[in-house]
């Protein structure tokens, strides 16, 4: 740790393609808003552990890498990390709180990590084996590195708590369903922030109804009514629902039962396949990254990309039908904030829900994309899952002082 003496919240998001990490001040504004100090990326690149971090209110970016090989591991990957946040932080970290993709039916969004714990999310890794294991590493880490700093895990299924069984159950004899082979739900820490400042850009759809499409390299939407979720495309697992960056989505689980019985595959080799080699990778062959598919030429790429189009349309009609009606729907995340026409597309696919966009799409991060007087408005919102983590975690750690 660094010899200045101001605590710092460390703010840890490990995801399917990297980590995203924030730091804050332990203090709130006048406001009580959480203060960041700033934004990082670490991802792997290849042969390449390259790591970015932006400032607030500062135009400057931080950059560094480091080499890495076939031995390298998730330990040396975690030291470079944390080593560079603990000599640039500028303060002694106070706590740690880490996004956990799977926390069962846990209703709380927060709670402070210890050994019992601890075992429960492990004990969901079957149930999120691409992204719970990820997600525990650094609390691993942390906990051998500095065993008395304060580390909180924030659920992303916690969101969807307030989902009933006629949207939490599958067709499957109830024995099963009590084994928890239900419906979960994911991005429910994207969907609390969309839902808590969708009041400043649309006071009628935060207290209506409003689907979220959470459109990245994991894609799932949300439909809220009043800020409250009450139907969501991913169900049991992080698999379910619209096409993905390398998921597929929704499929008739006979394929699956015919590529084990006819084309011999293993348990595992399946699951590769399906977290690793399908969605707009698998379609397109060429690439899992909308930015890549929509400069490319080649027909397979425009046939990835009109796919993955198809089913979000797909999707939002029938969330619609759950909330028996839409006033509004956001679009948010990577391909949600920056690929404008994909919204086009979609938003084209609407129309027929009352919803009028706009002749030219805007470019801009936020703002609106239908025109004035639809009857459905439509709103381009940044997430930021790392501020609701940190409001979380600070509530949390005034009980500490």
């Amino acid at each position: 740790m660094t010899d200045d003496s101001r605590p710092v919240l460390l703010v840890l998001n490990a995801g399917s393609s990297g980590i995203k990490f924030s730091l804050y001040h332990t203090t709130v504004d006048a406001e009580g808003e959480p203060q960041c100090l700033g934004n990082g990326t670490f991802n792997v690149q290849h042969d390449t552990e390259h790591l970015i971090f932006r400032h607030s209110g500062v135009p400057r970016q931080q950059e560094e890498q480091w080499p890495r090989n076939d031995a390298s591991s998730s330990s040396v990957t975690l030291f470079n990390l944390m080593d560079w946040i603990e000599r640039h932080c500028h303060g002694t970290i106070r706590a740690a709180v880490h996004r956990v993709v799977h926390g069962g039916t846990c209703t709380e969004v927060v709670r402070r990590i210890d050994p019992q714990l601890m075992a429960q999310m492990q004990a969901r890794v079957p149930m999120a084996p691409l992204h719970q294991a990820r997600c525990l590493a650094p609390i691993s880490y942390l906990a051998g590195e500095h065993p008395g700093l304060l580390q909180f895990a924030c659920f992303d299924t916690a969101f969807h708590s307030t989902l009933d069984p006629l949207e939490t159950d599958y067709g499957l004899p109830r024995a099963l369903t009590e084994r928890g082979l239900r419906r979960y739900g994911f991005h429910g820490l994207s969907y609390a922030y969309i839902a808590s400042v969708l009041p400043r850009y649309d006071p009628r759809a935060a207290a209506g109804r409003t689907i979220v499409a959470h459109l990245g390299s994991g894609a799932s939407l949300c439909a809220l009514d009043n800020g409250v979720s009450r139907a969501t495309s991913m169900g049991f697992s992080t698999l379910d629902g619209v096409l993905m960056g390398t998921r597929p989505g929704h499929l008739d689980p006979g394929i699956l039962l015919y590529l084990l019985r006819e084309c011999g595959m293993t348990p595992q080799a399946l699951e590769h396949l399906l977290y690793h080699e399908c969605g707009l990778l698998g379609v397109s062959g060429l690439s899992s990254d909308m930015r890549e598919l929509q400069a490319s030429a080649a027909p397979e790429a425009r046939h990835a990309i009109a796919l993955f189009v198809r089913s979000v349309v797909r999707e939002i009609g029938t969330l619609a039908a759950v909330l028996g009606g839409i006033d509004a729907l956001v679009f948010t995340a990577g391909i949600g904030e920056h690929a404008p026409e994909v919204r086009s597309a979609i938003l084209d696919g609407c129309r027929w829900l009352g919803l009028r966009p706009q002749a030219q799409q805007t470019h801009d991060a936020a703002g609106c994309l239908s025109r004035p007087g639809s009857e459905v408005t439509a709103w381009v919102i940044p997430t930021d899952e790392n501020l609701i983590m940190a409001r979380h975690a600070l509530h949390q750690l005034s009980n500490f002082s």
